[in-house]
């Protein structure tokens, strides 16, 4: 249970939005960059990376939004706890379908008048529901992977775990560049939101304290 009595830690707050909410876009745009340009035998395991900085970004982007509606007054605090599961994402996928507008969004996280645009592009993205399924796939730790060629120039990645209840949780992935792409782009798109929401909450958190200095 989080302690409300203690006061917002903001450093922390700025240096977990600095670097990271940042990283999985960091790591998503360098394997982007280096996929198709590296040795064919590399592939599967550079897919495989992609999807797991995915599954991250899509956990910060629930770990940011549930602490910003539950725990407004200490955000950082929540921040600090495990990484939120496949559940906790389909939590949050229901509050956000269940906003009527941006920026009512918006005010469900006490972020009134603050990134319009970012919040009506997470309201407007469809298909959310569906990263549960990586998600699950890395709840306790790295799933086992084979790369099954489904012709001459055509692979399938099988993904295998169990999920943080022991339930066995599978995937399959093309091993095409569309279907990697498209996690980037996914990967990249959870990381502005949750870097938009937070780095918000945070200026705010500032102008408030300076404004209070002042008194």
């Amino acid at each position: 249970m989080t302690d409300q009595s203690q006061p917002e830690n903001l450093d922390f707050l700025r240096g977990y939005w600095e670097t990271t909410l940042w990283k999985p876009q960091v790591v998503a745009d360098n394997v982007l960059t280096g996929i198709y340009l590296a040795d064919a035998s590399y592939r599967a395991a550079l897919a495989t990376l992609m999807l797991q900085e995915c599954a991250e970004a899509a956990r910060r982007l629930s770990a940011v939004f549930l602490s910003l509606q539950n725990s407004p007054s200490n955000v950082s605090a929540v921040l600090k706890q495990n990484l939120p599961t496949a559940s906790d994402w389909e939590d949050m996928i229901n509050i956000v379908e269940a906003q009527a507008s941006p920026a009512e969004l918006l005010q469900t996280l006490g972020l009134e008048n603050g990134p319009l645009k970012t919040a009506e592009e997470f309201l407007n993205t469809r298909s959310l529901l569906r990263y549960a399924v990586p998600i699950s796939l890395y709840e306790q730790g790295p799933p086992i992977v084979t790369n099954n060629k489904t012709g001459a120039n055509e692979s399938m990645l099988e993904l295998y775990n169990s999920d943080l209840s022991g339930n066995p949780v599978t995937a399959t992935i093309p091993l095409e560049e569309e279907q990697v792409v498209a996690l980037g782009d996914a990967t990249g798109d959870f990381v502005t939101w949750a870097r938009d929401f937070l780095g918000t909450y945070i200026d705010r958190k500032e102008s408030q304290i300076a404004n209070e200095s002042e008194l």
